[in-house]
């Protein structure tokens, strides 16, 4: 009975929403275009997603690197392959395809919708030369495969096939097709998936009815918002380029994530681009087509789950997304993820307000490292099995925050704490790994929480492309500087740090008479009084010394969850996949529950592999964001990138290994050491600047009509020849 309701369903949609063969034009299997037959319609997988590197590491490991941050001997030989490399993805339109013009007027609103502008659906063939400039840069040895996004339409009076998908003309589509080869093509029919709640479960007629709400899309947001789901992928890393990104010069896989820092994500922290969370937005009426109104909405949904905050931009650049973790912000927020796909063009208004996704991705991770420190530290830590904190616990906690006995008093006074900056460490060798070749690390995770110090220190005060240098007050230690490594460095003792914060026991600790549970006093740090939280994640910073983040975590014997044991394929430490804190059950029972834990795990172990799982760095890389209109500019816009091209050398531009397929070992990565911009150079270069011009975006917004817009093609076809010029393996033959 169900099969016949969804064949009558399926008829009655096919029907709907089927352009009439007269007005379709005909279409083919041919080099522009792919038919085939839509897969089986889905949900979105419920199962967390392990990350693969740090898996890599051992227990031991871990306590050494996270906890302390050193790179000892537990850490020694560790296989971190699995996090040094990288998928790259691109979203691609034919917007001068007759079928993609054809259905974009069959759903073409009459409600007056301001439309996407023409130029998002134009083609300049930018996504062959975006591809090959990524190649170039990281070499086929770090960007393992490429993956391209792509539209697909509904074919009318269909038998064998009902859906033709657009394929690059260039594209040798047959190799694009197959799962295993360095290119997948993928069509939005097919990773178009709808998020649940928990562990609801949509029937098939549920699934489907919402994929042909969605199916086709014409927004490059609703198509971010499903990223998640692509599969066949070989990193945990991806790399999500528009196709008018173009990489300039050569880099590693560390201007993008490391297995040891996480993923690189570039922010703004000017004013002017500060987003203060709304529900709903006068953007969505006053700019339909941008992207403010999603990012603003977007923030609102953190907001309810881990406490409303200003967020900052993304870079508009290639931007780094781990996929384990984009699942995972997919199945916490699962309506704002399904409800953005539902938007067919940006401006659309008659469907719930969508999200700029991959800003609400990058900032869950931010907000999930937070959320980890504070839970390990409060419920964790100081609630244990037990799950109560007392006065006399109370007592202690405020102590361990003040890094000194303390007594009384109504307030704690905080100040910034003093740490070892990345560059003045030798992890990167010790792990042999290169070092950036083009991006700064201005903030790394191992430091607390990123957004605490942007919105408590003066700007002057944040010289690190807009976040701290915490080295103030640090000296090296004379008995041990031949070391090389970070335990040479200590504080000053003569040095007074500046006032960061203030803890107010009132507001944050409540009543210090009365006892209450731990998750509750979690909540209130966290989510109710963030600022308390954010306070208290700096006070245990620097507490914690130079390095390190020992003041967090439970004693190694903690008995908490130590007798809880479970098969090998247990699920990833997390914290609570709820999309509003104040329903959220935090207790450490409720986290931890019985055959949660792999055996032998303890739970200091258990919490430092949930604080490494949220690992980031937010960074900066020299870019260009250039926005295309009129010949004239352009022409010397592109001589200018060439010049710079030219002063960049060859052996620091461009990889070797372009058409190398296999990962390398251990000792081929260690020759880099002597290329320019690796590893000896990262004080030099990451300290102090962020090295050439490494990413541009060439923004179409073309004024130019006739003539002068055949000019800018042919300026446009030029560049990208003289720039990059070697085809890839899947490009078909002339």
């Amino acid at each position: 009975m169900a099969d016949q309701v969804l064949d009558r369903s399926n008829r009655t949609l096919h029907e709907r929403n089927v352009i009439p063969p007269g007005i379709l034009p005909e279409i083919q299997d041919d080099s522009t275009h792919r038919v085939f037959r839509s897969s089986k319609a889905a949900p979105a997988s419920h199962e967390l997603m392990h990350i693969k590197a740090y898996q890599a590491m051992s227990d031991e490991c871990v306590e050494e690197w996270i906890v302390h941050h050193v790179w000892g001997p537990a850490c020694s030989g560790t296989d971190l392959s699995q996090g040094l490399t990288i998928d790259g993805v691109w979203a691609w339109v034919n917007g001068s395809d007759p079928l993609q013009i054809a259905w974009r007027n069959r759903y073409r609103p009459n409600d007056g919708m301001t439309m996407d502008a023409t130029h998002r659906y134009t083609e300049h063939n930018e996504l062959r030369y975006s591809m090959r400039s990524a190649l170039a840069s990281l070499g086929n040895r770090t960007m393992r495969r490429l993956h391209i996004l792509a539209s697909a339409y509904g074919l009318p009076d269909a038998v064998d096939a009902d859906m033709a998908g657009q394929v690059p003309a260039w594209l040798d589509k047959e190799v694009a097709a197959t799962d295993a080869g360095s290119i997948k093509l993928h069509h939005d029919v097919d990773f178009f998936a709808p998020s649940e709640a928990g562990q609801t479960n949509l029937s098939e007629l549920e699934t489907w009815k919402w994929r042909k709400s969605v199916i086709p899309s014409f927004n490059s947001l609703a198509v971010e918002s499903q990223i998640y789901n692509i599969d066949n992928t070989a990193s945990d890393q991806l790399v999500y380029y528009n196709d008018d990104f173009f990489t300039l010069r050569k880099l590693f896989a560390s201007d993008f994530t490391t297995p040891l820092f996480g993923p690189v994500i570039r922010t703004l922290t000017r004013v002017t681009s500060m987003y203060l969370p709304a529900e709903n937005t006068i953007y969505r009426w006053i700019h339909p087509t941008g992207e403010e109104y999603g990012i603003k909405r977007a923030a609102w949904v953190l907001g309810r789950r881990f406490g409303s905050r200003p967020y900052y931009y993304i870079t508009h650049h290639p931007r780094t997304l781990s996929l384990p973790l984009l699942h995972e912000a997919a199945q916490t927020f699962p309506d704002a993820f399904s409800n953005t796909a539902k938007s067919r063009f940006r401006a659309q208004r008659d469907v719930p307000p969508p999200v700029q996704a991959i800003f609400l991705g990058s900032w869950y991770i931010v907000e999930r490292h937070r959320e980890a420190l504070l839970w390990t530290w409060a419920v964790a830590k100081w609630g244990g099995t037990q799950g109560v904190l007392t006065a006399s616990l109370k007592r202690l906690m405020l102590t361990e925050l003040a890094d000194e006995p303390w007594s009384s008093g109504t307030s704690l006074k905080i100040g910034v704490p003093i740490r070892v900056p990345i560059e003045k460490t030798n992890v990167f060798q010790q792990s042999n790994i290169d070092v950036p070749s083009s991006t700064e690390y201005s903030f790394s995770s191992k430091d607390g929480y990123a957004l605490s110090y942007v919105e408590s220190m003066w700007f002057w005060d944040r010289p690190r492309h807009g976040y701290p240098d915490l080295a103030k007050g640090l000296i090296e230690d004379p008995d041990k500087i031949e070391s090389g490594t970070q335990t040479r460095f200590l504080k000053s003792p003569s040095h007074k740090p500046a006032k960061m914060c203030t803890i107010v026991l009132s507001t944050c600790f409540g009543s210090m008479v009365a006892e209450e549970t731990a998750s509750e006093f979690f909540k209130r740090v966290a989510f109710k009084h963030p600022k308390c939280g954010d306070c208290i994640i700096a006070a245990l910073i620097g507490a914690s010394g130079v390095t390190g983040i020992h003041k967090f975590l439970p004693q190694d014997h903690s008995e908490s969850a130590s007798k809880i044991h479970a098969g090998l394929d247990a699920v990833p430490p997390h914290l609570p996949l709820t999309s509003d804190w104040r329903t959220t059950n935090f207790s450490i029972s409720h986290v931890i529950p019985d055959g949660s834990l792999v055996p032998s795990t303890n739970l200091r172990t258990w919490c430092a592999r949930l604080i490494q799982r949220y690992s980031y760095v937010l960074g900066s890389t020299s870019s260009d964001f250039y926005k295309v209109e009129r010949a004239g500019p352009l022409l010397s816009k592109t001589n200018e990138i060439r010049r710079m091209a030219e002063k960049d050398t060859p052996s620091s531009s461009l990889h070797p290994d372009h058409g190398v397929e296999e990962l390398p070992s251990l000792e081929q990565n260690d020759s880099s050491a002597q290329r320019p911009g690796s590893r000896g150079s990262w004080e030099y270069e990451m300290g102090e600047h962020r090295g050439p011009l490494a990413f541009l975006c060439l923004n179409d917004d073309i004024k130019e009509t006739g003539d002068g817009r055949d000019r800018v093609d042919q300026i446009y076809v030029e560049f990208f020849e003289d720039m990059w010029p070697e085809t890839m393996s899947f490009e078909q033959l002339p």
